[in-house]
């Protein structure tokens, strides 16, 4: 069994080595990337770190994570819902 940790490495380098490929194969295009254990968390980590970069939220800091954020970065609520 692998500790959290070292998944969370695992996942950082590669996400890192496919951002990478696509830079060369694109010709230079960048694309960021978020990794959470929820899409739609994953989907807010990725918009952190825009351009080029990539954010990975640990399953055991998802509140914190969230905690400082506006709520209408959670997708699917608006300005009405808010």
């Amino acid at each position: 069994k692998y500790s959290v940790e070292i998944c969370n490495q695992a996942i950082q380098t590669v996400v890192h080595h496919m951002r990478a490929q696509v830079q060369i194969k694109t010709g230079g295009l960048t694309c960021s990337a978020g990794m959470a254990p929820h899409s739609g968390l994953a989907k807010m980590a990725s918009d952190i770190n825009k351009p080029n970069g990539q954010l990975l939220v640990d399953p055991h800091k998802v509140l914190e994570f969230l905690h400082p954020l506006a709520v209408r970065k959670v997708p699917g609520i608006g300005r009405v819902t808010q």
